[in-house]
């Protein structure tokens, strides 16, 4: 999101726990103007205790079931996403708070939902894209994006990692991007699911001081 606003996203929670969205910002030609961002995923529990207790056996982490692919239906797929309780719980958080944008940004754990994100924010190259209609957002959200697929530099696993995104943005319509984040940049994948891949101290995350109130 970063990259595409232009924007330097700071932590907004300041400790008040689930009341408050997770980031917030002001642009830099626009100062009085502020977005916030709620970032959330579909429950996936029983999968990640399932990867969980894969690594501690030592065993493949593997996902099962079957893919409903729903061909032409992805917009509908959104919409019924967007009436969930766990999608309505964060949309809450970010309509109880002042600001001129309010995002919502969906990424997948299981590839049960992500090969919808996939399908959202892939470029298709030479193939004809899937094509996907407007969504009708909930009054007071500006933009909802989708994370779809990564790839990692194959030459350096520790550089740069390419990342597709769809965004759906009210009045305005779809948009697909591909950017680029820095694995230093990145901070540590949860320990007990994965084994971080670099040495200790490596990493170097970015900054993200809470953002005072009303800035």
């Amino acid at each position: 999101m970063e990259e595409v606003l232009g924007v330097d996203i700071r932590l907004a929670d300041a400790g008040a726990g689930n009341k408050m969205p997770d980031g917030a910002w002001v642009y830099p030609h626009d100062p009085d103007r502020r977005g916030i961002v709620e970032i959330t995923s579909p429950p996936a529990k029983e999968l990640m205790k399932e990867w969980a207790a894969a690594k501690r056996e030592g065993r493949p982490q593997s996902e099962e079931g079957c893919l409903d692919p729903r061909l032409g239906e992805l917009a509908q797929v959104c919409t019924e996403m967007l009436t969930t309780e766990w999608v309505r719980q964060n949309l809450d958080k970010l309509l109880a708070q002042p600001a001129e944008e309010r995002h919502l940004f969906l990424f997948a754990r299981g590839h049960d939902v992500g090969h919808y994100f996939y399908r959202l924010s892939d470029s298709y190259d030479d193939r004809p894209a899937e094509h996907v209609e407007d969504l009708l957002l909930p009054d007071g959200i500006s933009d909802i994006w989708f994370r779809g697929r990564a790839r990692r530099d194959p030459q350096d696993r520790q550089g740069s990692t390419e990342i597709w995104l769809a965004r759906f943005q009210a009045g305005v319509g779809w948009h697909r991007y591909v950017v680029s984040m820095e694995e230093q940049h990145l901070p540590s994948p949860n320990a007990g699911i994965v084994d971080d891949p670099v040495p200790e101290g490596w990493r170097r995350p970015k900054d993200r001081s809470v953002m005072p109130a009303g800035g």
